[in-house]
């Protein structure tokens, strides 16, 4: 029984290490947000969507935690860092388009019939409750609001 105890403690342990990536990276999140003039928690919330908390076989494997496609399939990062600044860049660019808003991304981001605008939201609102840990002291206050 002593054993049984002890592997399910190590394997909780293991999932909870894994559902912590994500909060990892608020420093690297909050950095290229603050560069590209974009919401870090709309940064973080479609990274938690795409990649189910840093737990896809993409973000595993390719360091591609915000299911961004290329030419033949997901993209493949060196590192999480740079599918964060990728991540940014592409916010950047549809910021200077003027979509701003959850919905208008959402439109280009993900051209699929999912409510993807709806579950992004409610990860921002999920991160900004505290879920993951308390981001007021990682994140200032909104650009501007993006939802």
């Amino acid at each position: 029984m002593k054993s049984i105890i002890t592997a399910c403690v190590c394997l909780l342990g293991v999932l909870v290490a894994g559902a912590d990536v994500v909060s990892e990276l608020r420093p690297a999140i909050r950095d290229v947000a603050r560069v590209n003039g974009v919401d870090p928690v709309l940064m973080e919330a479609i990274i938690r969507h795409e990649s189910g908390n840093a737990t896809s076989k993409a973000a595993r494997t390719k360091n591609n935690l915000a299911g961004i496609m290329g030419r033949r399939g997901q993209r493949s990062y060196a590192s999480k860092e740079d599918c964060v600044k990728h991540l940014g860049s592409i916010l950047a660019k549809y910021k200077a388009r003027g979509r701003v808003t959850v919905a208008q991304i959402g439109r280009s981001y993900c051209q699929t019939r999912t409510p993807w605008a709806a579950h992004v939201r409610s990860f921002m609102r999920n991160i900004r409750n505290g879920r993951w840990g308390d981001v007021s002291s990682v994140y200032p206050a909104p650009v501007e609001k993006q939802g």
